[in-house]
């Protein structure tokens, strides 16, 4: 695996760091220490981004915050998916409606990235934007269901180790043709440690480290839940629901997902989620000229 470029990196996690605290002017000492860079490199990497306007500096406060030129790069990035543009109205109202987040999952090469999240308060995501994690089991399954054989055979030699067996995950995808939504189990140690662990299996910079961290994430998440779980009535620990919008040749665009993260949610509860979901996602993809593929096999 290619390895990154170390003083791009901490560019990236300076502008993660302002991000982090949008609302609030951050001194470059403190943006240091959040970003793990020295104050001499911090300032150095300020002064180039505000010189270019992706940061502004208050000299009364001598604090920075992200600059006008963020804006541009974020319209110019809604542009790059303009049928995610097209769901937002709608996902509100799903949100509205559910009392939960929201967040959009799209598969760019071997990783799933969130591309879009619920608009609220800064800081209250349920996960950031631009967190990647690995395109290979337990992720993904909802993604890869309708995809040709090829597809689906590659995600599952993407299996970490000997964790999952073909049969399961096979019987896992089945299902989720059936119903078209995926329930992912939720574990206090999942929560905590997903984000940091799907961006370090996607960034490793080598096989070992990624097949080692690969191997962590299958550690901490199962794959999702069954239609046969869901139908025992008995409480079941949710993190979150997902459901994909279909493009018009019938494949899978992107998911949604609704983020429950509760230690005990009543089946029936997640079955009513479930299809509010599914009824949102089904006009999001009637929205953008695409089209709900029949049941049957992998296309």
């Amino acid at each position: 695996m290619p390895q990154g470029s170390a003083p791009t990196a901490r560019v990236v996690r300076v502008l993660e760091a302002l991000r982090g605290r949008a609302g609030e002017g951050r001194r470059y000492a403190e943006l240091a220490g959040d970003a793990g860079v020295s104050q001499a490199t911090c300032h150095a990497i300020l002064t180039t981004l505000a010189g270019a306007g992706y940061v502004v500096r208050d000299p009364a406060s001598k604090s920075y915050r992200l600059g006008p030129a963020v804006v541009g790069l974020g319209e110019a990035a809604a542009r790059s998916f303009p049928e995610i543009g097209a769901a937002r109205a709608e996902l509100e109202r799903l949100a509205a409606r559910t009392g939960l987040h929201w967040s959009v999952g799209k598969v760019i090469g071997d990783t799933i990235t969130i591309v879009a999240v619920a608009a609220d308060a800064p800081g209250n995501e349920p996960i950031r934007p631009g967190t990647r994690l690995p395109f290979a089991p337990p992720f993904g399954a909802i993604h890869v269901a309708w995809s040709p054989a090829s597809t689906v055979a590659r995600w599952i030699a993407r299996a970490p180790g000997n964790t999952f067996d073909e049969p399961e995950l096979r019987a896992v995808l089945r299902d989720h043709r059936r119903s078209r939504f995926a329930v992912a189990p939720y574990t206090p140690a999942s929560v905590q440690l997903r984000e940091l662990l799907g961006e370090l299996a996607t960034d490793a910079v080598s096989d070992d480290v990624r097949e080692r961290t690969f191997g962590l994430l299958a550690a901490i998440d199962r794959l999702d839940y069954t239609s046969h779980e869901l139908g025992n009535g008995r409480a079941l620990a949710v993190n979150s629901i997902t459901a994909p919008v279909f493009d018009q040749n019938g494949a899978v665009s992107f998911a949604v997902a609704l983020h429950v993260a509760s230690p005990e949610v009543q089946t029936e509860r997640v079955r009513t989620l479930a299809r509010e979901l599914v009824q949102s996602v089904d006009r999001v993809t009637d929205s953008i000229g695409g089209r709900v593929p029949t049941e049957g096999g992998s296309r």
